[in-house]
């Protein structure tokens, strides 16, 4: 299989040079354009989630709590407390 006629060229390289009508550089370049559409939808969801996770968070609101201390129950306040 040296391809004596053919340049040197195997047969599968020649059968190349038949069927292959352009070869695309670039990032998911061959890729059909559903493929890029999944891409980006993935990639927007997952900028979507980061950004929903971040407004949660600084939107939440927490109870006040005293590290150590223990609860009171309704009737245990104080003298002053009851005044009002």
């Amino acid at each position: 299989m040296s391809g004596g006629g053919s340049g040197g060229k195997s047969e599968r390289e020649r059968d190349a040079d038949e069927h292959v009508r352009a070869v695309r550089a670039g990032h998911g370049a061959n890729c059909s354009s559903i493929g890029s559409v999944v891409d980006m939808l993935f990639a927007a969801a997952t900028v979507g989630t980061a950004l929903f996770a971040a407004v949660a968070a600084a939107l939440a609101s927490e109870p006040v709590r005293v590290a150590g201390a223990q609860p009171r129950a309704p009737d245990d306040r104080k003298d002053d407390e009851r005044i009002a």
